[in-house]
């Protein structure tokens, strides 16, 4: 990791989506925008890093000019914009998705599967609520499917990524422990509570909960991070990756430059190079000004 990253020509800047590129109220600024486009003019990759599968990613991905690659499910595929295939894949295979749903199954715990084509779901509850309220699209290409193990038994789709919720603290770390024993598998738990705000019968209201992320083995932002930038010849140094939740540690930590959100877990905060002013104040427009525009500037005079 670089300590300053002030002597450094960066050439692509690795950004999450939720509490990074979104302000609180999942909103992408005129600041941000504007900013983002103007580094992609300057040949530098724009690359979003979600932990959304990559329908719920596009239109971010338009907003900023950010239209070559895009890394989503936490680093389970990377799919070239200009093309529209997907060059690089870690996905989780059928066996162990079963071995993970039966043990859920069996301490009646809320589970998501997410596939290419379909999120999973046995009800709408927790993090599948908000983003059903935040992304509903009936023509959407990628669809929220209620439905139980039969279905995903049966769907001919990669598995991406599972993800557990939990209200219950004490009974969401007792699962964790048991899905960790699990060869083959990385479970990523969050050390925070979750809350999101959305509207329900018309009054705001927030929903808390506690989730971890279960993904195949190695299967992480930093994986297809170093992935694509070996792949566009671009050197570890060379690059910013900028976050706010456990599911960037890895991306952070391993890059150029590692940059935590204001608003981040402290755990992120330890193991970053820069802590940089939250996602209500432009946070990442602000980096990306410091250290990737300035220095664009200085060698176009």
């Amino acid at each position: 990791m670089s300590e300053s990253g002030e002597a450094i020509m960066y050439k692509m800047v690795a950004i999450d989506i939720d509490g990074t590129l979104l302000n609180s109220k999942n909103e992408l600024t005129e600041r941000t925008m504007e900013v983002l486009k103007e580094a992609s003019k300057r040949d530098v990759y724009i690359v979003l890093t979600s932990g959304r599968i990559s329908e719920n990613v596009l239109r971010f991905c338009n907003e900023i000019g950010a239209d070559k690659f895009l890394i989503s499910e936490n680093g389970a595929s990377i799919i070239d914009l200009k093309t529209n295939e997907i060059i690089y894949t870690n996905y989780i295979s059928k066996e162990l998705t079963n071995k993970v749903l039966d043990i859920c199954d069996e301490n009646s715990i809320y589970y998501m599967v997410y596939s290419q084509r379909e999120l999973i779901v046995k009800s709408l509850k927790y993090m599948a609520l908000f983003f059903y309220k935040q992304n509903y699209n009936p023509n959407a290409r990628i669809k929220q499917v209620v439905a139980g193990r039969d279905y995903i038994d049966n769907t001919t789709s990669e598995i991406t990524k599972l993800m557990i919720c939990d209200e219950d603290r004490s009974v969401y770390r007792g699962i964790v422990k048991k899905l960790k024993e699990i060869d083959g598998i990385d479970v990523i738990p969050v050390p925070h509570i979750s809350e999101k705000k959305i509207m329900l019968d018309g009054e705001e209201k927030t929903i808390k909960y506690s989730y971890a992320d279960i993904a195949a083995k190695d299967c992480n932002k930093w994986s297809a991070v170093k992935y694509l930038a070996e792949r566009l010849g671009i050197k570890k140094s060379e690059i910013i990756a900028i976050g706010d939740n456990i599911n960037d540690m890895h991306m952070i930590y391993n890059a150029g430059l590692g940059v935590c959100m204001d608003n981040g877990s402290p755990h992120v905060k330890a193991i970053a190079d820069v802590v940089a002013p939250s996602n209500d104040k432009d946070g990442v427009a602000q980096i990306v000004e410091k250290y990737v525009l300035r220095w664009r500037l200085i060698l176009r005079k």
